[in-house]
């Protein structure tokens, strides 16, 4: 149900002009655990000094971009595309997960997470409701290695992205965002926005990795650096694509 209703709010958006989300909440990040950090709405900042907790209202538009910013240098800041929903307040909790990697965790109330640690890992295996599908606009996809013609047009993206969002653990997110790409040819812009939907940054280079032979304009794919935090990541990234180049 969750997929269908951005699916419908988004295609509504797309393909009538419709401002569908007239009339928006606000957004309350928090660490439980008294970490502080900066709260980053796309590129505006939206509190001067390190706060544990943030609150600030709703940009709109059919999706944006969270970044928290810790006041330590030594963790990691975190990335997080959020779909957008009318009349509708955000919490996000800032935790370790069970990994001990920080995250931004979706939650119902300001302090459901008080005093535990967030966790993240899925079942061993669904007994009931399968993952919806992630929205498919057709295949795109005209060749395969390297690189593809005719990427997927925006609104057709949009779809798709949202769908990929609406997967409930990040390991049904990966399934979804190499589904896709594996049916369509993508821009390496798409490539990032999916990136930044997976918290895991193993997760975002495992994508960035497959989607390579998936991906229009491969020339341009250093760009997805971007979107890793870890020297490590990078450099494995960069790697990946010099094997690829020669």
């Amino acid at each position: 149900m969750k997929a269908s209703r951005i699916f419908i709010l988004v295609t509504l958006m797309i393909f009538t002009g419709v401002p569908v989300f007239a009339q928006f909440g606000n957004i309350i990040v928090f660490a439980p655990k008294g970490e502080k950090f900066k709260l980053y709405i796309g590129n505006s900042i939206q509190n001067t000094d390190f706060e544990s907790r943030v609150e600030a209202s709703n940009p709109g538009g059919p999706s944006f971009k969270l970044k928290v910013v810790f006041n330590d240098p030594s963790l990691k800041e975190i990335t997080k595309l959020v779909f957008n929903k009318p009349h509708g307040t955000f919490y996000y909790s800032v935790a370790r997960n069970n990994k001990g990697v920080y995250i931004l965790e979706s939650v119902t109330t300001e302090w459901s997470e008080t005093g535990s640690e967030v966790k993240t890992t899925p079942p061993p295996a669904q007994t009931g409701d399968q993952p919806e599908k992630t929205p498919d606009p057709g295949n795109n996809k005209e060749k395969t290695t390297p690189g593809c013609s005719n990427p997927m047009a925006p609104g057709d993206f949009a779809v798709s992205l949202a769908g990929i969002a609406a997967s409930p653990f990040e390991a049904t997110q990966l399934k979804a965002a190499k589904n896709v790409a594996e049916k369509n040819c993508l821009l390496t812009s798409q490539v990032k926005e999916i990136m930044y939907v997976f918290d895991f940054e193993s997760t975002r280079l495992s994508f960035a990795k497959f989607a390579y032979d998936h991906t229009h304009d491969v020339e341009n794919y250093a760009d997805l650096s971007e979107a890793l935090n870890s020297g490590k990541a990078k450099d494995d990234l960069e790697r990946f694509i010099a094997g690829k180049n020669k």
